[in-house]
């Protein structure tokens, strides 16, 4: 299914449990939104070919951030489980995608913790924040 929405539109909600479906993005961008206590967060912001909502799809997590639209005309193409495995099978690259997504984080994350072992990094992030 596509969806088509216009800036400010909201394809997923951080937190949502209902939502498990996978998303592609046809046009337009999109910001990644995470809310930590009262401070919003911008992540980075998602472009043509982009996919995202693989986690929720696969592990049945909920929501790990907000994605909303930045252009006008911005579409998704939203994919539940099902509807996910028959593309693969038609298309088998974009199980390579969502693979290469999946590394990407996993290597950020390693980035992330390696950080916050070192005790020079963790000094300067947590300076950063005053």
């Amino acid at each position: 299914m596509i969806l088509t929405l216009k800036k400010g539109g909201i394809v997923v909600r951080q937190g949502d449990t209902k939502d498990r479906n996978l998303y592609i993005i046809h046009k337009g961008a999109f910001t990644v939104q995470r809310v930590s206590g009262d401070t919003v967060i911008n992540c980075g912001t998602l472009h043509e070919g982009d996919i995202f909502g693989e986690m929720s799809m696969i592990l049945g997590l909920s929501r790990s951030s907000t994605i909303i639209a930045t252009t006008d005309e911005a579409e998704v193409e939203s994919l539940s489980k099902q509807a996910f495995l028959d593309l693969i099978q038609k298309q088998p690259e974009i199980a390579w995608k969502v693979l290469t997504n999946l590394a990407l984080k996993t290597q950020r994350l390693d980035e992330v913790q390696s950080q916050l072992n070192d005790p020079e990094s963790l000094k300067m992030i947590l300076a950063a924040k005053k």
